[in-house]
């Protein structure tokens, strides 16, 4: 294979990984519950979203950083 050719298809297996991520994890982020005052049990609960939405966007950005390296790949690959 050329290196035009294995850049192609790393940048396909990176992009197509990407993809999935994003797929997996592009829903929108969970709100929170109640107002502003609440008991310690809404507390513990928005404390447990507040972390599964960090961890969400964790992994968004990783999926569309999967796809910049895609991009750039690919980029690299028109000029070899």
């Amino acid at each position: 294979m050329t290196h035009a050719q294995l850049a192609g298809l790393a940048s396909a297996i990176l992009g197509a990984i990407g993809t999935l991520v994003l797929f997996f994890n592009s829903y929108a982020l969970q709100p929170f519950q109640g107002g502003i005052f609440g008991s310690d049990a809404l507390t513990a609960s928005n404390n447990a979203i507040r972390t599964a939405n960090a961890k969400r966007v964790v992994r968004q950005r990783i999926g569309l950083a999967f796809l910049c390296v895609s991009f750039a790949i690919q980029a690299v690959a028109v000029f070899l």
